[in-house]
């Protein structure tokens, strides 16, 4: 492993690892539609006065942040809506394994990146592993409405990452297409808080805006360094490497919110290791 690839591979370690934390945050969220409105409008609100001071981007990056926009807020409505509806320890599993196949279909069909046999036999463990996180326990029942609507989830999450990974490529400025990313989120996901909740949104911003700006160091972290890692490496073994934020955020489930983790998922942590790791060394 070089060490463009490497440093790649630490960012989106670390970028797993800031997406489980604000993953928990938002489920910890009494109004988390409020919530994640007023984490981006923060996050975006950070970047604005250093963004005036830089040029544009063109044409060819506003189309991907435009298009990025429109999905992320897909992604937020879908994951708001599994999180009231199911535990974290299914809904994000589905959420998170899900997306590294389509995002290496993406990859393949639209970058026109290759995908080695060895590769796909890796994502294909991979993804077995993160989605047995969410299979229903000896006596448990499929949650059928949850379980749709984390795919939906995984579906956005593999639209934006193409978008985005394509979006920086053609920027060539990561910090720039980040901040813009964030600045176009205020005017998406915190209107559609306003507007859904009326006059119970100021109580409830108030009640979130705490834990929204303390869960800002991990939005940014988690978009930015994955950001890094996609202008800097294959988009799907990147994609894939970033969903160990399943066993992260299984285990801060577990420590926080008091769901079972068990040896079912510690075998398929450890699968899922092994998944990725096969991934990146073939």
């Amino acid at each position: 492993m070089d060490a463009v690839t490497l440093a790649a591979t630490l960012a989106m370690l670390g970028s797993a690892a800031a997406h489980s934390g604000m993953t928990l945050l938002t489920k910890q969220a009494e109004d988390k539609l409020v919530f994640r409105g007023l984490t981006l409008a923060f996050v975006g609100l950070a970047f604005l006065p250093w963004l005036i001071t830089q040029p544009l981007p063109p044409w060819e990056v506003w189309r991907f942040l435009l298009a990025g926009t429109a999905v992320i807020w897909a992604y937020n409505m879908l994951m708001i809506a599994a999180f009231s509806h199911g535990e974290m320890n299914l809904a994000y599993p589905v959420m998170r394994g899900s997306a590294p196949a389509l995002a290496a279909l993406a990859a393949f069909v639209f970058l026109q990146e290759t995908i080695s046999p060895g590769q796909l036999a890796g994502l294909a463990i991979a993804c077995a592993a993160l989605i047995g996180f969410a299979w229903p326990e000896r006596d448990g029942k499929p949650k059928v409405k949850v379980l749709l609507l984390a795919l939906a989830a995984a579906t956005m999450t593999a639209a934006y990452t193409v978008i985005d990974a394509s979006g920086v490529r053609e920027s060539g400025r990561i910090l720039v297409y980040l901040g813009w990313f964030f600045v176009l989120s205020i005017v998406t996901i915190l209107p559609t808080a306003i507007l859904r909740r009326g006059r119970a949104f100021w109580p409830a911003a108030k009640r979130e805006a705490r834990p929204a700006l303390y869960s800002t160091v991990f939005n940014a972290s988690t978009y930015g360094l994955a950001l890094y890692a996609y202008a800097s490496a294959p988009v799907a073994p990147m994609a894939a490497l970033r969903e160990l934020s399943i066993v992260f955020g299984a285990v801060l489930a577990a420590l926080v919110l008091k769901e079972p983790f068990g040896l079912r998922r510690t075998v398929l942590a450890i699968c899922l290791a092994a998944g990725l790791v096969l991934l990146q060394v073939m």
